[in-house]
């Protein structure tokens, strides 16, 4: 019998026996403004397809509240999901909330997590353990405890020292008596319990060593059996032994060519439907990644100038870890850079197996380094960006990013360390290792927030709701950093004035925007030059408005930046009023006689037709408030 015929039968069989095994789970859930969530995590209509289900998925309305139970609550309201992120889950406590407003002792309550099963336990993110006190009991707490002493008929006692992640915590035996409470915490302890614990709860899920070695290992699927215990569905059986001993059989016969070969991994093997390569030959193309070669270095890995055995000049990103969190970024940049394809985005040649011992990304190599190298001449050809290559740079950039929110994608790391220019200065929008799908028939996707500080969107870092409107924020820092060639956070800077975006708004807005332009630039013997420098801090100032709804849109963003560049002294500006709404750039204004007016004029006419509130900056927030941001993803959230 053909060996072909007897390996497809039973891979058919395997498939209807893993569909009967698995209960009918798919792989994901749609959830509203949760966007698509995954095990550990499931919904109430299929609870054991997950470790934790979440409620109101099914609501037509995807802005609907999502919510969980964790078991008996001192208040009967459900927990508001308020984002998913890999094995956490982030929930808003409203009862909390007003218990710690109001400084009421009833916050000192304990957070009961789901109990542990075969497929793990849970445990709070940021957490604290504070002791409720009988004060008949007369305890002596340690020295390190600070005591809270205004609740009627007891005494809360917490270490100061110590917010333990993950638990268990040591009972010191002096308190071995009181009531334990596990409370979440959004800053180091002090004095003040109201001021520091937190009506916002970051659970996560520990899978167990079972379930983790399925996941992660054999490519299965975690469940449990009608008696409770662990199975793997999917997992490796004696039908799987069989099947890849008949297919290594079949394969022998028709004299096909080693998978893991070099020539068979570069010419035939295919990852969502990109070439892979053997980790072996891009060793050899970046000569074993000497740091001679070094590109740069991001968020997630190193970038290495390599030589293709073909003759392909690359680029061959290096991922830091390789790790779980590694591989699904990793195979993100992957699904959503084959989506694309367009001039001002950079191509991805290929990759190496995500099995692969290193996980490497294989880009075509962009030769003249980034816009920020070129800004501050830090290239390895610098030299000075006359202004109309910055203002290319702008249009190609907001071509790119338009493209992007129309295939439905949000890139999340917008700044010019990420715009690469080629020989002829046009640019290559790169790294989409943070992108994320984003359909256009939702408002929102609700995940921790992730990026570079100085380029990130303020309402997404506080709120945790990312829009394609987090981009447009983005893009204003990078025109700002255009028109000055100043850094989007500088240190050195006076405390107000560190991130780029608010200096910017400072300056325009007390009609100081010569002092925000780099002076190399003409700004002041050039009348052109002037008034459409003048524009471009407008829309600057637009996008970088704190409520997203004052943003324009990234066409409506591009469409003034073409009316810009085609401003010449003699040239009409055209009619542009109402291209962005709601007060955005220029509506307000009679543009049609901006082109015949003095620079001069142009500024003080924008100066004074400003309506809109100034932004407050990112880093305004890091400054005053405990919630901090990182790829990680780890955030605690103040009230």
């Amino acid at each position: 019998m053909n060996p072909l015929f007897i390996f497809k039968s039973l891979i058919f069989f395997q498939l209807l026996l893993v569909s009967a095994q698995d209960g009918g789970c798919p792989t994901s859930f749609s959830c509203g403004y949760l966007g698509q969530i995954t095990f550990p995590f499931t919904v109430t209509q299929y609870p054991h397809c997950g470790i934790l289900a979440i409620s109101g998925c099914d609501k037509k309305n995807t802005s609907a509240p999502k919510s969980i139970q964790l078991g008996k609550m001192p208040s009967k309201q459900p927990l508001i999901v308020t984002y998913v992120e890999g094995n956490t889950i982030t929930v808003s406590d409203k009862t909390q909330r007003k218990y710690l407003l109001s400084k009421k002792c009833q916050a000192f309550h304990n957070y009961p997590v789901p109990p542990t099963t075969p497929l793990g336990s849970f445990y709070l993110k940021f957490n604290i353990t504070m002791f409720k006190c009988n004060r008949s009991l007369k305890v002596t707490p340690p020295k390190s405890f600070q005591n809270y002493a205004n609740c009627s008929g007891y005494d809360i006692y917490y270490d100061l020292q110590n917010i333990v992640r993950p638990p268990p915590f040591k009972v010191p035996n002096s308190l071995a008596q009181c009531t334990q409470c596990q409370a979440a915490v959004r800053d180091m302890p002090n004095d003040d319990p109201f001021e520091f614990l937190s009506p916002q709860i970051s659970i996560v899920v520990q899978l167990s060593d079972d379930c983790n070695q399925c996941l992660h290992h054999q490519g299965g699927r975690c469940r449990l059996d009608i008696q409770g215990k662990f199975h793997c569905a999917e997992g490796i059986g004696l039908l799987v032994i069989i099947i890849t001993g008949l297919l290594i059989i079949w394969r022998c016969k028709r004299r096909v060519p080693d998978f893991y070969s070099n020539k068979y991994t570069e010419s035939n093997s295919f990852y969502h439907g990109v070439p892979v390569f053997s980790f072996k030959d891009l060793e050899v193309a970046t000569k074993i990644f000497d740091s001679s070669r070094e590109l740069g270095e991001g968020g997630f890995g190193t970038v290495y100038y390599g030589k293709l055995k073909d003759g392909r000049e690359v680029a061959v990103k290096r991922l830091f870890q390789h790790n779980f969190k590694r591989v699904e970024q990793f195979m993100n940049e992957i699904k959503i850079l084959t989506r694309l394809r367009h001039r001002n985005l950079v191509s991805l040649y290929g990759c190496t197996s995500h099995h692969s011992h290193e996980l490497l990304l294989v880009y075509e190599y962009i030769s003249n380094g980034t816009v920020s190298s070129h800004l501050r001449c830090e290239s390895t050809n610098p030299g000075f960006l006359p202004w109309h290559i910055r203002m290319k740079v702008a249009l190609e950039t907001a071509t790119a990013l338009a493209y992007l929110h129309a295939s439905e994608i949000i890139h999340r790391d917008v700044k010019t360390n990420n715009i690469l220019l080629d020989n002829t200065f046009c640019i290559k929008v790169a790294d989409f290792g943070l992108s994320k799908l984003f359909p256009n028939d939702i408002t929102h996707v609700s995940t921790a927030p992730q990026g570079t500080p100085g380029y990130m969107d303020p309402e997404y870092h506080q709120c945790y709701r990312l829009t394609s409107k987090s981009d447009v924020y983005s893009f204003g820092v990078v025109l700002v950093e255009l028109i000055s060639s100043m850094p989007a956070v500088d240190m050195s800077r006076d405390k107000d004035e560190i991130n780029l975006a608010n200096l910017a708004i400072r300056k325009i807005q007390k009609s100081k925007i010569h002092e925000l332009v780099d002076p190399s630039l003409g700004f002041e013997s050039d009348k052109d030059v002037k008034r459409k420098i003048v524009l471009i801090a407008e829309l600057a100032f637009q996008c970088l408005q704190r409520d997203k709804e004052l943003r324009p849109s990234m066409d409506e963003v591009l469409d003034v930046l073409r009316r810009i560049d085609s401003v010449s002294g003699r040239d009409e500006f055209g009619n542009v009023e109402e291209v962005i709404a709601r007060g955005a750039v220029m509506s307000s204004i009679n543009v049609c006689s901006l082109s015949s007016s003095s620079p001069d004029h142009v500024e003080m006419k924008l100066l004074k037709n400003k309506k809109l509130t100034s932004p407050t900056g990112v880093t305004d927030k890091w400054d005053s408030e405990s919630t901090t941001s990182n790829v990680s993803g780890q955030s605690a959230s103040r009230i």
